[in-house]
């Protein structure tokens, strides 16, 4: 899924305005997730020949650095980047579990356990046929 995001003009900013600060996802080593978070940050600060912006969340910010209008577009992108997020982690913390933990689910919980990675498992099956 293609989400445009709209860049602001640097010309019109001033002081107070509230931007989203785009940053990168990280998916491995050098290798980014398709898409960024966009966070809200409000400008505290611009030098006076715009070569430098201030927000409040993030501190300095060059005249290369892009920013992007907070719209219902940042927040889907900003949903499916903190998706990814929480799945990377999931699938990290399965991996330090499997490795001793396993035959340490209580029969109460076995069937819960069992139940969902079926479902994960069916929604995987879908990439590995390509």
């Amino acid at each position: 899924m293609y989400i445009e995001l709209k860049k602001i003009d640097k010309d019109t900013l001033k002081v107070g305005d509230v931007v989203g600060v785009m940053r990168i996802v990280q998916a491995g080593w050098r290798c980014g997730f398709r898409h960024a978070l966009i966070t809200p940050a409000k400008i505290i600060r611009i030098t006076p020949k715009r070569t430098k912006f201030v927000t409040d969340k993030f501190g300095d910010h060059d005249r290369y650095e892009t920013f992007y209008e907070c719209n219902f577009n940042a927040e889907k992108e900003n949903e499916l980047a903190e998706k990814f997020v929480q799945l990377k982690e999931s699938l990290w913390d399965i991996e330090i579990f499997r490795k001793g933990g396993l035959t340490r689910i209580s029969d109460e919980d076995l069937p819960d356990v069992a139940e969902h990675m079926k479902a994960i498992t069916e929604i995987l099956q879908k990439y590995k046929e390509k």
